[in-house]
């Protein structure tokens, strides 16, 4: 009767809990930045500490509705297929990139900054991922999961709810800089989900974001505060190309791999 009852309700509804659960959090995140901070890593202090009490709102509901093991998130390393690191080698190299692109000579340790700098990078990693593979992937996957291809669907839409989100930035970045970031996260999205797929578990897309986020922030929490430069259609573009080759095809590639153990393991009617 549940299969029946799914397959004759509309596929978009399963999206409203998803998209007012990313929509409350993008608008406590923009009430934190409202608020007057003394310089930029205090501004990303509040705002890292909003994600961690999110996230820890989201592990509640993903036990609450019964979603944490199937997510991945309480499923023991034994339990990981032997090749996982193969899974994040490929976006690894987008932190390497950024870290290609940071002037060392320039940057400032010390010990304040590297704990925020920590601080924030685990955060969005925990936040973004709980949220979007944890919880809206694994939720849409649940409520498709009597239609073909639930799995890809799933990950799919919930790269396009990540890629919408984006779409906030606009509120302190120009159009023209906001744009590519809802691709690139769109991109990266499918990525994230087939790592979390195919390893079934959140950890070590955790772990992967958080390393991508670190290596782009660099500048943020160990740079000269400035002025941010406009990007140029050329580097997105290139940007583009790169995030789709080694995030979007490997991610499409184990859903779509997930999605055949899936379906070899359902008994057909």
């Amino acid at each position: 009767m549940n299969s029946i009852a799914a397959a004759d309700r509309p596929a978009w509804a399963a999206l409203v809990l998803p998209i007012v659960l990313l929509g409350a959090s993008m608008l406590l995140f923009v009430a934190v930045g409202a608020a007057d901070y003394p310089g930029k890593i205090a501004k990303e202090m509040g705002h890292s500490t909003a994600q961690l009490a999110i996230a820890a709102a989201l592990v509640f509901l993903l036990y609450r509705t019964g979603l944490a093991r199937e997510a991945g998130l309480t499923r023991p390393v034994r339990e990981w297929p032997r090749g996982w690191p193969l899974a994040v080698i490929p976006m690894a190299l987008i932190g390497l990139i950024n870290l290609l692109s940071v002037d060392v000579q320039t940057l400032s340790f010390d010990l304040p900054r590297a704990a925020g700098w920590l601080y924030n990078s685990m955060s969005t990693g925990l936040f973004e991922e709980i949220l979007l593979r944890g919880f809206c992937f694994y939720y849409l996957y649940r409520a498709w999961q009597s239609r073909p291809n639930a799995l890809i669907k799933a990950g799919i839409a919930q790269a396009l709810i990540f890629g919408i989100a984006h779409a906030f930035n606009i509120f302190q970045a120009p159009l023209g800089d906001v744009v590519p970031q809802v691709v690139y996260a769109t991109l990266l999205g499918i990525g994230f989900a087939g790592i979390a797929a195919y390893t079934r578990s959140l950890w070590p897309v955790i772990g992967i974001h958080a390393f991508i986020n670190a290596m782009g922030d660099l500048d943020v929490f160990f740079g000269v505060e400035s002025l941010a430069e406009a990007g140029s259609a050329s580097g997105y573009v290139v940007a583009i190309v790169i995030i789709f080759v080694v995030s979007t095809l490997p991610g499409l590639a184990m859903l779509r791999r997930r999605q055949a153990q899936i379906d070899g393991a359902t008994p057909h009617a």
